[in-house]
């Protein structure tokens, strides 16, 4: 056999196992969203994108879709000029790439994930994401930890961090209106989580939010905002850190059963 062709078939080999995984995922994570979220309006999609462009990763996502484009172009060109139906298989592989990282990247929010850009909240925000996998668990924290580049390697996708901070309560108002739950730390006493908690207070938004605590119960910023019109500390959901992930995985469950 030709050294040619026992390329053209480990490419192909290769190249039908990452369609065929990505294709799973892709099709899990659509699938599962429809169930959980019902579908997604353009609107919604829409302001995704938007979001996702003025997002830190933003312009690499847009690099990376335009490799994977020119890199299967390429590919089906020299399957062509070859007349190797095999390159037909290698040429699926990176359209495959680019279809995951469309869903991926602009699926519908299950969950938004408010509260200071700490490796504890960011290490919170990837327990809850695990719990609700292959659901969207979102947030606006600076996932670059330089001590823990798995952590951050895995939340890149995950996080709308603006490259211009004056555009971060425009990404997390909209966020707040397309995710279902919302998640906050109650015990955060920034400005930005205090403007955060006042919001969502007074937008009734807090219907649809979970108040996270340490340990010791102590919620500052509720201590701050609360009483209010209408609001009383009994009628929300308050829950500590470790429980986050369980509470949130209930409220998706009742989300479902609409």
């Amino acid at each position: 056999m030709a050294l040619s062709r026992v390329l053209w078939i480990a490419t192909a080999a290769v190249a039908s196992v990452v369609t065929c995984f990505y294709g799973a995922l892709t099709t899990h994570m659509w699938l599962r969203a429809r169930v959980v979220l019902g579908p997604m309006p353009t609107e919604a999609h829409e302001t995704l994108s938007r979001l996702l462009d003025v997002s830190r990763q933003g312009d690499r996502l847009k690099l990376t879709r335009v490799a994977l484009f020119y890199g299967g172009v390429s590919a089906l060109v020299v399957a062509i000029v070859a007349r190797e139906w095999l390159g037909l298989i290698v040429t699926a592989a990176p359209f495959a790439l680019i279809v995951w990282l469309d869903v991926r990247t602009t699926t519908a929010p299950t969950a938004l994930i408010l509260g200071t850009s700490t490796h504890s909240s960011i290490r919170r925000q990837r327990a809850i994401k695990h719990r609700l996998s292959p659901l969207r668990v979102v947030s606006l924290l600076d996932v670059e930890v330089p001590w823990d580049a798995s952590l951050a390697n895995e939340m890149v996708l995950d996080c709308f961090r603006t490259t211009n901070e004056d555009d971060w309560w425009l990404v997390i108002t909209r966020l707040m209106e397309i995710a279902p739950i919302l998640a906050i730390d109650a015990a955060a006493e920034t400005p930005g989580v205090f403007r955060e908690g006042r919001h969502i207070l007074g937008a009734d938004l807090w219907r649809k939010c979970l108040f996270l605590t340490p340990p010791d119960g102590s919620a500052p910023i509720l201590d701050r905002l609360l009483p209010a019109p209408r609001i009383l500390r009994q009628d929300l959901r308050i829950v500590r850190y470790e429980e986050a992930p369980h509470a949130i995985a209930v409220m998706v469950a009742q989300l479902g059963r609409r």
